[in-house]
């Protein structure tokens, strides 16, 4: 029996005197029966491949759902989330499933030897060895089937996660707030020792005043902010995630400090693409001077090449340049991290003087 599209999902919920004739009728009419059942708890995707891919083995295909006793028995005394007959519902309500009935014991085994399906289908994390009513199976004439997880989840994964997000407050909206200026910063070779194409936390290392450096910076009012150049991600040297995972180790590293860095500002395209995000080009910088409502004069970018320097200036922001390069365009020439900041709170002082 195939079920018409836009069907009620309630008329595949059979008792097992129901299944008794369905099967009945099923067979007399030559179609081969597939078997399986589980949970069924918070469905997701995994489900619904798995499901897909059983059907695929048979003609028809007979979920049995457990009941919500014995969930309690083989799971967890305070599962399942849902009870049996929305979880019964919802797999009624795929096309690849025929027909649904529940499954109060623990194992399958008397529905398996009540209807004798041939196929008994279970997810590829189980064996054959590990199920205990496959040689059953076998022994009457029926076929046990794997099918290999399409998807790594689970719905007690599912509920892990839930749990960790409800523990976390809800973040607010960021609210424009007055600071002295903002000094935005230059990543690798400024912050941290330059690696070629950084992607591993393990490489990530602070260079000499760095930490004190943001820690007086902050203390005068100053809000801190990343701009950088990552064409890795672009050219295909590592992704987003593993450029996230270098910021992280970074954030550990400024922890004892105290330091909070507001924003990250990155480019992730290569020069070939000629974005206008990617510094020289000032387009980061200017975002990042709208978000915090920050003018020109308040604002400062350390960096330790030309690019950085060229950017800052087409902003029209003042730039300070670290470092031993080559680097001409800039307001001011640093010895060191120290120094530079030495000189932004200077400078900042005599403009804000200038301005009163």
């Amino acid at each position: 029996m195939s079920h018409p599209p836009g069907m009620d999902p309630r008329s595949k919920i059979l008792s097992h005197e129901q299944v008794d004739q369905w099967i009945a009728t099923e067979r007399g009419s030559g179609q081969r029966i597939g078997f399986t059942c589980g949970a069924f708890d918070l469905m997701h995707a995994g489900h619904v491949a798995y499901l897909h891919e059983a059907k695929k083995l048979c003609d028809r295909l007979l979920v049995a759902v457990n009941s919500d006793e014995s969930v309690r028995r083989y799971k967890d005394p305070l599962r399942p989330i849902n009870p049996a007959e929305q979880r019964m519902y919802v797999v009624a309500g795929l096309a690849d499933v025929d027909a649904v009935t529940t499954l109060e014991d623990d194992r399958p085994l008397s529905l398996l030897l009540r209807w004798k399906p041939e196929f008994y289908i279970k997810g590829g994390d189980y064996n054959s060895f590990s199920l205990r009513s496959a040689s059953a199976v076998e022994e009457y004439g029926g076929s046990v089937q794997l099918i290999p997880p399409h998807f790594s989840t689970s719905s007690s994964a599912m509920i892990e996660r839930i749990a960790a997000i409800s523990k976390h407050a809800s973040p607010d909206k960021i609210q424009p707030i007055e600071t002295r200026g903002l000094v935005l910063l230059d990543r690798d070779g400024t912050l941290i020792r330059d690696v070629p194409f950084l992607h591993d936390p393990a490489q990530v290392e602070f260079l000499p005043g760095v930490g004190e450096g943001l820690a007086e910076l902050q203390r005068a009012g100053f809000t801190l902010a990343i701009v950088t150049n990552q064409q890795g991600i672009g050219l295909g040297y590592f992704n987003e995630q593993d450029f996230i995972a270098v910021n992280q180790q970074l954030f550990r590293a400024l922890s004892p400090f105290r330091i909070s860095i507001a924003r990250i500002y990155f480019c992730p395209h290569s020069a070939a693409d000629a974005c206008e995000c990617r510094k020289p080009g000032a387009a980061l910088i200017h975002r990042a001077l709208r978000d915090f409502k920050t003018p020109r004069e308040r604002a400062f970018l350390i960096g330790d090449n030309e690019t950085d320097m060229n950017a800052g200036a087409a902003a029209g922001v003042r730039t300070v340049c670290v470092g031993g390069n080559s680097a001409e365009r800039w307001t001011y020439r640093a010895l060191d991290f120290a120094d530079a900041v030495n000189w932004i709170l200077t400078a900042q002082g005599d403009s804000a003087q200038s301005n009163g």
